[in-house]
This record gives structure tokens, sequence and C-alpha cells, in this order.
């Protein structure tokens, strides 16, 4: 059986005569000048000041009477101030309680200087954009001699070590040695720790509000603990480089360098790239790695110089002393892609 709602009086001050702190139920009419009530003005009376009814009855939220906007109960066929009908009317607005909704404080409006004092600086803001992009958007063409070329060429070697690393044990790799546990937090798990509660003053809409008990529930964190591993693994990590390079000789063209006797752990033949995998018994076996490579254009014209990296391909067409087209920008820097 649930609990039996007290009803509160709602209040209204009363806009003729000026009297504050009526009663919205008992109060239909003004006692000092007999005004109407207006359904509108009601608010809720401060906390500790609330004044209980007696023995109402709810019978639905008032309507206010479209003729003389009088409220009147949902009981009422008739307009108790005027006589009009119920017909086609509207039951009043409900008034929330301010306490319980926290209203933000109103935006202060710019002042208008400061308006136009912003518009005048993004003004600015977009010209200089436009300005940046068409400095190195426009371009113009022009005779260049290539000065230089160089090339370099690079290959990583890699040395198969042991690398300690950590992991949940359930997702510990196959190849793992030297393992220790420790136990350490995962994660955690939302746990009901009782209810956050408050009280809630609604309005009725007749004159009359009720408080209400508004609970949700409150969790607190637990900490999930699992088993965390610590491991050698060998992993292939990169060890040194060996490189190949030339400046300005046309008759050298690029090759890749010598990688020398790789040494392969366990006393054998020189290994592929693939024939190590994670084997743990040739810990320090070599391998070659990625390979990079690079090629450079230094071009001259009516003296400013520019370095261009270009595709090998690229490289190629030219010798030392040869001119191309190239386009430059109104920044004064060359546009690489320009090359052909």
């Amino acid at each position: 059986m649930s609990e039996k709602e007290i009803f509160y009086e709602m209040l209204w001050d009363c806009t003729q005569c000026e009297t504050r702190g009526l009663l919205g139920d008992s109060h239909r009419h003004c006692p000092t000048c007999g005004a109407a009530q207006d359904p509108t003005k009601r608010y809720f009376p401060k906390p500790g000041e609330e004044v209980e009814t007696n023995d109402h009855q709810f019978v639905g939220a008032d309507w206010s009477c479209a003729y003389c906007n009088t409220p009147n109960s949902n009981a009422a066929a008739h307009c108790t101030n005027c006589g009009a009908g119920k017909d086609g009317t509207q039951p009043v607005a409900i008034v929330v309680d301010r306490l319980a909704v926290p209203v933000a404080a109103p935006a202060a409006a710019p002042a208008a200087s400061r308006s136009g004092w912003m518009r005048w600086v993004m003004g600015l803001v977009v010209l200089a954009v436009v300005a940046m992009i068409a400095m190195f958007s426009i371009t113009k063409e022009t005779t260049a001699t290539v000065s230089q070329r160089t090339w370099l060429r690079e290959i990583q070697i890699e040395k198969l070590v042991p690398v300690s690393e950590s992991a949940w044990c359930d997702g510990v790799p196959a190849d793992a040695y030297s393992v220790t546990r420790t136990r350490e937090q995962r994660s955690s798990k939302k746990i009901p720790d009782g209810q956050e509660c408050h009280e809630e003053r609604v309005d009725k809409g007749d004159g009359t509000f009720v408080k209400r008990r508004e609970c949700t529930p409150r969790y607190r964190e637990e900490p999930i603990y699992d088993n965390r591993c610590h491991f050698q693994v060998n992993r292939w990590r990169t060890a040194r480089s060996v490189k190949a390079g030339a400046e300005t000789s046309s008759t050298l063209m690029p090759v890749w360098p010598s990688v020398g006797n790789l040494y392969s752990g366990g006393g054998g033949s020189n290994l592929s790239a693939n024939s190590l995998g994670g084997t743990r018994s040739l810990v320090g076996a070599e391998r070659e790695g990625p390979r990079r490579e690079n090629y450079t254009l230094s071009l001259a014209s009516g003296g400013k110089t520019w370095t261009c990296s270009v595709s090998e391909n690229v490289w190629r067409k030219y010798e030392d002393g040869s001119t191309t087209p190239i386009k430059v920008r109104f920044t004064g820097g060359a546009d690489c892609d320009s090359l052909k």
C-alpha cells in the first residue's frame, strides 16, 4: 500500500493590491481586494515555511478560463468567476521548483563595440589566410641548372636480441621464457553502495504541491586483480646500418651497399630475412632489415639555389650541368614536384 500524499499550499501574489503570500488552494480570490487568482503567479514557499492543506482532494490540474483567466477546479463545469463553460480550455501551466533545478546564469550580452572589434579581427585573419594560400600557390616557371646530384642507399641490419616485456598472463606469447608473475589490478567493477536521495516538490496544478523522495543508486568502484606476467622474448631490433652514396659523379650509378657477413648466431651460413623467426637458440643472429633510398638534385638559377628530393627515375634523367624548367613559388621556394 502506497503512502498517502500530503498536500501543501502553493503561494501567489495579488497584482491588484500587492498582497503577498496568498494561499494557492485556500485563496482563489484575494481576501483584501477580491481580485481573482492568477495561476501564472503561483510559486513554491521557502523550505520550512510550507503550509499543509486540510483534507485536500486532488481531482486534477486546474483549468484556466478562456475569458477571465480565473483558475477553476478540474471538477467544475463552469467558471466560478464569470460562468463561462469549460469546453476548449487548457490546464494551467505547471510550476517547476527552482530549488530542485539549477538555473544557469544568463550570459552577458556582448557589447556592441566588442562585437564589432571581433568582426574586424576575424576579417583580418581571413585575409591573412587567403594571402598565405596565394603566396604558396602562385608560381612562375624558370630554367635552372643542375649543379650537383647526390644519392644515398641504406640497409638496416637487425639483430635477434632478448627483450623484456610484460602482458596479462592470458596473452603471453608462445616463445616467452624466464616468466615471472605478479598480482596487479587489471580493471574495476561497479558495486551497489546504497542510494543518493533528495526531496522534490511537485506542483499538482491545482494550487497545491506534494513532496516526493527521489532516489538513484549509488555505486563504488571495486578493483579486479589478475596475474601479470613479466618475461623475456627474442625479437628483431635494428642494431646498425650500412650505407652507400655518391656526389656529383654521373658515372657512379646507385647501388645497394654490401652487408658483408652477417652473424648467424650458431656458426652457420648467412641467414635470410625470415629464416630465424623467433628461435631462442640463435640469439645474436643478424639479418637484413628495411631499406631506404634518397635521391637529391641541387639546382641554381639567377643567384638562387634549391635542393629537391626526387624519385630515382627523375634523378637518372639529369646530368651535372644540364638544364631543366622548374616552377618557383611567389615566396622563392622551388616546386620540386614540377620536375619531370
